[in-house]
């Protein structure tokens, strides 16, 4: 679907005069993911800063199987990026900067925008997402496009792709266009319901379908679907460790990882260093003897010695 959406030219985007203006796939494809305001509210966070080392932080988000969204904006680099994170794992992932005339996708993305993150001049805005969200906002990068025929009612075309994906039982996204091809915003569906809306229009609501269905209504505009069929086997095929090297088909990519494949299985071991080793119970302390401080040399001394005395009449005192 993304090659299929156009840009609007950003504070980092401009284009130098007498330029031609780029039409092809989005410089601000990060908008297109989810947004903050569908984080639910949830005990979990998902931080992560750039002011603190980056790799025990993948591991920790990577160990507690957390699904959400990381965005990323590099002035120094002019640059922005945004990883879309399903159970601990990158499902998707998308980074552009002034100096690429197109986006850049998967794991390639996923390096360049790990490169970096931990410059001072980077800003990481990450949060929380709900996992059949991220599903379903995945679709985009995964799952096949679906156009309805552009006779049809807008309405119709929109209500039509809606019973599209909840027909297929599996998680879709739907996206608005206007007659310019610019995205005005996105349905996120899952089993039959809607999920949430993400949008870049300040005419549609995120929260108030109705909204949209009156905006399609007054405006010209074009509806897109995608849906994709999951399984647990299937998801993980298509996603890969925050870490970027645990994976046999990405090790070729391996200057584009956080760490190297020895650096990675190296910081694995280190992590699981409570299960590798047993530590044996201490041994009980031996009961203290009560003639432990008597020399065992002086054997007489143990034994216990009764003096007496007797008066005579001879005032003669025997003592045994």
């Amino acid at each position: 679907m993304l090659s299929n959406l156009r840009f609007r030219v950003g504070p980092l985007g401009r284009i130098k005069r007498g330029a031609q203006e780029f039409q092809g796939t989005s410089r601000r494809a990060v908008n297109f993911l989810p947004g903050q305001n569908l984080s639910p509210k949830s005990r979990v966070n998902l931080a992560l800063s750039n002011k603190q080392p980056i790799l025990p932080q993948l591991i920790n988000i990577e160990a507690q199987k957390l699904s959400g969204c990381i965005k990323m904006e590099s002035s120094r680099y002019k640059s922005r990026s945004a990883a879309l994170i399903y159970k601990g794992r990158v499902i998707a992932c998308v980074y552009g900067s002034k100096s690429r005339p197109e986006q850049v996708f998967g794991p390639e993305a996923y390096g360049l925008m790990m490169s970096e993150i931990s410059s001072v001049n980077s800003d990481v805005d990450s949060y929380i997402l709900a996992d059949d969200l991220v599903e379903s906002a995945a679709a985009m990068f995964h799952g096949g496009v679906f156009n309805p025929a552009p006779a049809e009612d807008k309405l119709e075309s929109l209500s039509g792709c809606m019973q599209f994906i909840h027909d297929l039982a599996a998680p879709g996204s739907i996206a608005v266009v206007d007659e310019e091809g610019h995205p005005v915003c996105f349905l996120y569906l899952s089993g039959g319901s809607l999920l949430g809306i993400n949008s870049l229009n300040s005419l549609v609501k995120d929260k108030d379908i109705r909204s949209l269905k009156q905006y399609i209504q007054k405006h010209q505009s074009e509806i897109l679907a995608n849906s994709m069929v999951t399984a647990s086997s299937s998801i993980d095929a298509l996603s890969f460790s925050l870490l970027g090297q645990s994976d046999p088909q990405l090790r070729p990519q391996s200057r584009l990882g956080v760490c190297s494949v020895s650096e990675l299985d190296a910081v694995r071991e280190a992590a699981n260093l409570v299960g590798v080793y047993s530590f044996k119970p201490t041994e009980a302390a031996r009961a203290v003897r009560s003639d432990r401080f008597i020399s065992r040399r002086d054997l007489s001394a143990k034994q216990t010695k009764i003096g007496y005395s007797v008066h005579t009449n001879f005032d003669i005192s025997t003592g045994a």
